[in-house]
């Protein structure tokens, strides 16, 4: 699976703020308006595209078919709590009446894409490792 364009990459980086703002929005009941909705935007986005440019390269690095669906599956069970963390998590740099909504704008989205990537590549490194060692004990099996 060779990553030929970034439509892939592109697709996964709009799902991002689509389905955690969304969610934000319906379940939590709140959806920030302004800077902090694009500031949150962007880096849902900026989170989204490196998590997948990240899934896509481990994909393609895997071998057998069962560790790519191990790693699509510590992937969609670890994007969900990256993004809500990303969103939830409180910053020291939210916007307060004295603040300044130029550093809020570049500050937010930097935050929400380390935390969101931190949680996605521990879920992806935990089934990736379950995959290597399924592989491993599979081999051993066989001699």
């Amino acid at each position: 699976m060779k990553i030929k364009n970034g439509l892939p990459i592109t697709l996964i980086g709009l799902a991002w703020p689509l389905f955690g703002l969304g969610y934000q929005s319906i379940v939590i009941r709140y959806l920030p308006s302004g800077v902090p909705l694009v500031a949150e935007s962007l880096g849902l986005f900026l989170a989204g595209a490196a998590t997948g440019a990240l899934l896509l390269t481990v994909l393609d690095a895997m071998e057998r078919k069962i560790d790519r669906v191990l790693v699509a599956i510590g992937y969609l069970m670890f994007a969900p709590l990256g993004m809500m963390a990303a969103l939830i998590a409180p910053t020291p740099f939210e916007p307060s009446g004295s603040g300044s909504w130029l550093a809020f704008l570049f500050v937010a989205p930097v935050l929400i894409v380390l935390i969101a990537n931190l949680a996605v590549a521990i879920g992806m490194g935990f089934t990736g490792g379950l995959a290597l060692a399924a592989g491993r004990l599979s081999q051993r099996g066989e001699s």
